[in-house]
């Protein structure tokens, strides 16, 4: 027969903490007494605010401060609520000014079980004193088993007091830790134990210890004493292999320090600070906004940033004086973000490793408040200092749909740590769908503590420029009062004006060199609801929009209209060639309405409705011919589903249409033309587009589409060339190719070439199906932009010339461009 285990009793397997399992007279730990604590005083209501965490971390100092120098300290914790956040705190303070203190929690028969994660980590469990235990050692298994009910995630250590004798293995398999008083036989064996033999099977007097790599060591008590024993030699054993569960709340604990630790060390903070926004086009290069500050934060205090410079378009905007821009952004896009707030709004796990002595963490938000993100942070295992961040929301309410962060955490000081750069990438809701906008934000300079700090503050609040206040609910500005004195705006700045002048060049339209003068007005927030209102007029051409977020049933609403007053006169393609005949004017009004939904991921589905009235008439006398019966005149309906992916620069579109113009014929009486199909046609395509920054200031585009339909007509066609086609090649005149078919490719670069100028260049191909001939022709042109800073009155100067190199159409080969005069205020 087989033998047996020779005891009975039950044996429980627990893998207990690096921490010995039995010591010697270790010393009980200090009390810090919290039950009667003010907990509005000891946790912010908002961690976003540098006023309510600064006084919170003074309102700690006192009650932490004496002890700095304890080895070990126990929390009594006041019961409802507020236990586990004033345990996170107590954790904080206590591990920022010693990072080597043991924390326990005391016991209290009735206080709720704490069952969040974040605290298993903060402290090192629980605590059993000797005025706990009694002196009764009978009771001592069923008291450690009713403490372990109220914090069931950590271990607990006893302090007995008196030696447990046999009943030591006991408490051991049970999962407590003891302190015996020295002399007993328990003291004894502690001294016998080899380091690294953590995991206990414990049964009365029967003691057995693991390390890691399984191998087992063995003691039984006998005649007052224990003594090694060896192992039996037959046992029915089950083995269970797993990776140990990585220790979240204890990293949690250490980057809550951390940040304490740091948030201490800085009492002033001075640096350079530079943002930049990227604004993609759906197709086409976008545009860009820049601005340099000076950074001023204080303890206690919302930081503030002196506007040094603004750049449009890469170059340095002409702008004296206190001039105010409207300000997006999605709370806190704009300011400078901290370590991720670590509050119970949001649930933590393992991420695994993230290099040598790196761990990554996730994090995502408890409830389902848009304001939160969700995605990852790196952090240094042993300091628990951020080293990254990663993270992201979407659903957003305002005019920022959604948007990924990066940010990057350095050293503004020896062991100090905070964020330099931020990266991120956002999607706009705008009249023209949803657009992708590139936002980074870099610190460099930074002054720690410096002596004139004060005198470099109050001079930027005394100055003319430009100031602008970081608050927990986003950017304000910080307004000159009459007085020299500043105050907060209590809402944001949203609208904006400008000027331009405008001289237009196009062959194809009459005359083929228009000045044009236009009045900009913008608002971001029209009537303080969240509407986007855009409007221009320049008398020949005028055109407004009106974007809604969320404004029909969750779907984002949109409208816009445009009147063009500059008649174009547009030739068909005959045998390869631009005709000098059957030339016909155009003059157009148009108006959209669309309903947009985001789908999640950077997936969004549009449905669009267009009504389009065009004018047609005579055109330039050069070109007419006589008893050229006009196409029909009237309103055109169109039909449209789209949908577009936006993911960090890269954004892919396709639509597909249906529509119904006025049914007619024109053209000579001996080779009249009629309207295809009654004037029911279609339309699909799709394009690629990507915008990458090279390095600071270099930007890349690159994007290709298609178009294609049925049922077209000279009049309805796919245009490419001039300032509205549906393709517009630079240096391409306007209505060069009435097509049904269109394939084009882009490639761009924006370069910084100085602080008085950057310089765009970019090559463009594109291959179109005539409907004259259903020849394909291919058409390529050059386009050159330089952004100049303003002069005299003006705010910026643009000049953007396309220039013709190739087509196998003779005539349709130009110069086309415009130089613009922009004054904002």
């Amino acid at each position: 027969m087989a033998r047996r285990t020779p005891f009975l009793v039950p044996i429980l397997v627990l893998p207990l903490t690096a921490q010995a399992p039995v010591r010697v007279e270790a010393p009980r730990p200090a009390d810090l007494d919290l039950r009667g604590a003010d907990l509005a005083a000891l946790v912010p209501k908002d961690n976003r605010d540098a006023a309510q965490l600064e006084a919170v971390r003074r309102a700690w100092m006192p009650l932490v401060g004496p002890l700095r120098d304890a080895a070990t300290v126990r929390l009594r914790l006041p019961l409802g609520e507020g236990r586990l956040p004033i345990l996170l705190g107590a954790s904080q303070a206590l591990k920022a000014q010693n990072p080597a203190v043991r924390i326990y929690v005391a016991y209290d028969p009735q206080a709720a079980p704490i069952l969040d994660e974040t605290a298993w980590g903060a402290v090192e469990g629980g605590a059993l004193l000797p005025e706990d235990l009694g002196n009764d050692p009978s009771a001592w298994r069923g008291l450690l088993a009713k403490a372990q009910e109220t914090f069931p995630g950590r271990s607990w250590t006893l302090w007995l007091p008196a030696d447990p004798g046999p009943l030591a293995s006991t408490l051991m398999g049970d999962g407590g830790h003891l302190v015996v008083p020295g002399g007993g036989p328990t003291a004894r064996l502690a001294a016998q134990l080899p380091t690294g033999f953590d995991d206990v099977e414990g049964g009365q007097g029967d003691l057995t210890l693991r390390n890691r790599a399984g191998e087992a060591r063995r003691w039984t008590y006998a005649a007052g004493a224990w003594s090694a024993a060896p192992l039996p030699k037959e046992r029915n054993e089950v083995a269970v292999t797993a990776a140990d569960a990585y220790n979240v709340g204890a990293l949690l604990a250490k980057i809550r320090a951390a940040q304490l630790r740091d948030r201490a060390a800085v009492r002033t903070l001075q640096a350079d600070a530079e943002l930049d926004l990227h604004i993609q086009a759906p197709t086409g290069r976008g545009g860009d906004l820049g601005f340099s500050f000076g950074y001023f934060e204080k303890a206690g205090e919302w930081p503030e940033m002196l506007q040094k410079e603004v750049r449009l378009n890469g170059v340095k905007a002409k702008l004296d004086g206190e001039v105010q821009l409207p300000l997006i952004e999605s709370r806190q896009s704009m300011s400078l973000p901290v370590a991720l707030g670590l509050t119970e709004r949001y649930r933590y796990r393992d991420g695994g490793p993230a290099g040598p002595g790196r761990r990554r963490l996730r994090f995502e938000p408890v409830d389902k408040d848009p304001l939160l993100f969700s995605g990852d942070l790196v952090a240094d295992e042993a300091t628990g200092q951020v080293l990254e961040e990663r993270r992201e929301r979407s659903g957003l309410p305002g005019t920022v749909k959604s948007e990924r962060e990066i940010l990057t955490y350095g050293e503004v000081a020896p062991g100090v740590l905070r964020p330099v750069a931020v990266q991120t990438f956002e999607r706009w809701a705008s009249a023209d769908g949803v657009v992708q906008v590139q936002r980074r934000f870099r610190y460099s300079g930074f002054r720690l503590n410096g002596p004139d700090f004060e005198a470099a503050r109050a001079a930027a609040r005394t100055s003319k420029t430009t100031m602008l206040k970081v608050t927990p609910d986003g950017t304000r500005y910080f307004t000159r009062q009459a007085d020299g004195t500043r105050r907060i705006e209590e809402k944001p700045k949203s609208s904006g004006r400008a000027l331009a002048g405008v001289i237009l060049v196009d062959p194809g339209l009459t005359p083929p060199v228009v000045p044009l003068g236009g009045l900009l007005y913008f608002d971001y927030n029209a009537f303080g609801k969240g509407v986007q209102l855009n409007a221009l007029t320049a008398i020949l051409y005028n055109t407004a929009s009106l974007a809604i977020p969320r404004g029909l049933a969750g779907f984002d609403v949109s409208a816009d209209a445009t009147v063009m007053l500059l008649k174009g006169t547009e030739r068909p393609v005959v045998n390869g060639k631009l005709s000098d005949q059957d030339g016909v004017g155009r003059r157009f009004g148009k108006m959209g309405l669309e309903l947009g939904h985001d789908l999640g991921a950077g997936f969004r589905l549009e449905g669009r409705g267009d009504f389009r009235y065009d004018d047609f008439s005579e055109g330039d006398r050069k070109y007419r011919t006589p008893g050229y019966a006009l196409p029909p005149s009237g309103l055109t309906r169109v039909g449209t589903l789209q949908g577009s992916w936006l993911f960090r620069g890269f954004q892919v579109r396709a639509f597909h249409g249906w529509g119904t113009r006025p049914d007619g014929t024109y053209g000579l009486a001996s080779n009249p033309q009629a309207v295809p199909d009654g004037g029911s046609f279609r339309r699909w395509g799709g394009s690629l587009g990507l915008d990458r920054e090279l390095r600071p200031g270099l930007w890349f585009h690159g994007d290709a589409g298609w178009a294609g339909g049925k049922a077209f007509d000279r009049f309805n066609a796919l245009d490419v060339g001039g300032m509205g086609g549906v393709v517009r090649i630079a240096g391409i005149r306007a209505n060069a190719i009435a097509a049904d078919r269109v394939a084009y490719e882009k490639v761009g670069l924006a370069i910084p070439t100085g602080p008085n100028l950057r310089l765009s260049l970019s090559l463009e191909h594109a291959d179109a199906r005539s409907l004259d001939d259903q020849k394909t022709y291919g058409v390529t042109g050059v386009g050159i932009t330089g952004d100049l800073p303003g002069f005299w009155w003006f705010t910026a100067v643009r000049v953007d010339l396309g220039l013709g190199v190739q087509s196998d159409i003779t005539g349709v080969k130009s110069a086309t461009g415009y130089i613009a005069l922009l004054r904002v205020f």
